[in-house]
Formats: structure tokens, C-alpha cells, sequence
């Protein structure tokens, strides 16, 4: 018994043994774990920064897109002029072609999901009226489709302002797109601009209003979030992300924009701009 009891304590102490020397040094394995912290930091990262890219550019596409279905339909309502059969083919094949590109960015979009990119913004002396004039003007073919009105109401302007032209021009579309899609038929969109102070500071104030159903307070905050929608439009196609990329847009010209109650129960979508200079911020 005492030679067999001897026998066991050694193969113990030779298992304890070995076990000790197969032990992993703390500070090696956090060391390896920081580094596997730091590379999955770094391709979400990247997978961000690259859907985010994908997004960006699908959402541009998709204005054009827009723009030139409008303009088709308009041809072949033939209420400007009758087609020609060579024509009315032509016209149709661009609408063909629009199609299959919003349907290949609507795939794009779903499988992009997350932002992250910073947007670039490059900052001009630019005279807002011109923005907002030309963004009306490039969108008339769907206020006439759906037979809405535009009213412009814009104060004499104090000076130019220093911003990015093509990122509010962005920003104005996807306002007024978003009203021409919830307005009502036979409605109106009012735009306006006007030179206040808010907090003290001296800002334009910009706001796009339509008819139609509005947004419930409860969703007016979230529905700058991206792929948010309000339940008052589910009756509408669209994935909820114009809305976000104009708070960004806004957001890096160290502005701010919001949603309220319109005049007519419809929504009013306001955003304001500093009117102060680049050199004054630097």
C-alpha cells in the first residue's frame, strides 16, 4: 500500500508539473487579444466606411433616375407635342432603363446596410436663391405629373453664404421629392428662406412644406435615423434614407434641421445654416 501510495504522488506531481509548464502567459494572451480587438475594429471599420460609400453613390443615382422617369412620362403623355412611333420607342426603352437601374440600386442599398463615411463637403460663396430655384426647376416634370404647385417665398437675401452648392442642391431635392411623393394630388409645396438669429447667431432658415398626411410627434426625431419611416407613410415606396443623409449634409455646414407641424396639418421640414464665413470659423 505504501509503495503504491508513493507511486501516485509522483505521477501527480509529474501531471501538476506539466500542466504548469503548458500554462499561457497572462500578458502574451492579452497581449493577443488586443490585436484581434484591434484588426475586428478594423474591418468593421472598413465595412462601414465601404457600405456607407455604396449608399452614397446609390442615393445620387437615384435623383437623375428620377428626374429622367419624370421627363419620359411627360413625353409620352404627349400633352407638349405628339411622338413620333420612332419616338414613343425610344422614350420607352429610357423608361426600361430606369427601371432596371432603380432596381439595381434598391438591391445595392438592402445589402449595404450602416453609415460611418464622413461626407466631403466643399465649400463655395454660393447665393442660396440659385440652389433652391434650380433644384425647383429640375423637379418640375414631377410637379407637373402630379399636378402640384410650387410656391417660393424668398426674402431678399442679406449675402452669399459659404457652402457645398451640389450638398444642399442634395438636400432640397430630397425635401421636395419627399413632398411631391406624400403631398396630395392638385396640391401645393411651399418653399421659403428668410435670415434670423437663433441662439443668438445669425442663421438662414429653410423650410419645405407640403399637404399631405404629416408626421406624428412621436416619430419626428427618429425619422432622420437611417431606414426609419414614419407610420403615417407606409403607403409610400422608399427605404428611409433620404432623410438621414440630409441631417448629415446640414449637420457638417454645423447646421440643424428638424420637423414640425405644417399649416395645413401637412409636414414642414426646416433647416438652418450659420452665416458665417469659413475664414471667420477657421
Amino acid at each position: 500500500m505504501g509503495l503504491q501510495a508513493t507511486s501516485n504522488d509522483e505521477v501527480n506531481h509529474g501531471l501538476r508539473a506539466d500542466a504548469h509548464q503548458d500554462t499561457v502567459d497572462p500578458a502574451e494572451l492579452a497581449r493577443a487579444q488586443d490585436l484581434v480587438a484591434a484588426l475586428e475594429s478594423s474591418l468593421e471599420s472598413q465595412s462601414h466606411a465601404h457600405a456607407d460609400l455604396i449608399h452614397l453613390l446609390c442615393h445620387e443615382l437615384r435623383t437623375p433616375v428620377t428626374v429622367i422617369n419624370g421627363f419620359s412620362r411627360l413625353l409620352l403623355d404627349e400633352s407638349n407635342g405628339e411622338l413620333s412611333e420612332q419616338q414613343t420607342r425610344f422614350v420607352n426603352e429610357s423608361l426600361k432603363a430606369c427601371r432596371r437601374l432603380d432596381l439595381l440600386v434598391s438591391d445595392l442599398l438592402e445589402a449595404s446596410p450602416g453609415l460611418g463615411l464622413p461626407l466631403a463637403v466643399r465649400r463655395e460663396r454660393t447665393r442660396l436663391d440659385d440652389v433652391i430655384r434650380s433644384t425647383s426647376d429640375a423637379l418640375s416634370p414631377l410637379f407637373e405629373e402630379r399636378k402640384i404647385t410650387v410656391e417660393l417665398n424668398l426674402a431678399p437675401a442679406i449675402e452669399d453664404l459659404d457652402l457645398d452648392p451640389v450638398r444642399i442642391e442634395q438636400v432640397m431635392t430630397n425635401l421636395l421629392t419627399n413632398s411631391i411623393r406624400y403631398g396630395q394630388i392638385g396640391g401645393a409645396i411651399f418653399v421659403g428662406r428668410v435670415e434670423t438669429v437663433e441662439d443668438g447667431d445669425p442663421v438662414v432658415r429653410v423650410y419645405v412644406e407640403d399637404d399631405g398626411p404629416g408626421i406624428p410627434e412621436i416619430d419626428r426625431k427618429r425619422i432622420f435615423e437611417p431606414y426609419v419611416r414614419g407610420a403615417s407613410h407606409a403607403i409610400c415606396s422608399g427605404l428611409g434614407v433620404g432623410l438621414s443623409i440630409c441631417q448629415r449634409i446640414i449637420t457638417s455646414h454645423a447646421g440643424s434641421i428638424r420637423v414640425e407641424e405644417g399649416s395645413k396639418g401637412g409636414a414642414r421640414f426646416v433647416f438652418t445654416l450659420p452665416m458665417i464665413s469659413r475664414a471667420a470659423e477657421e
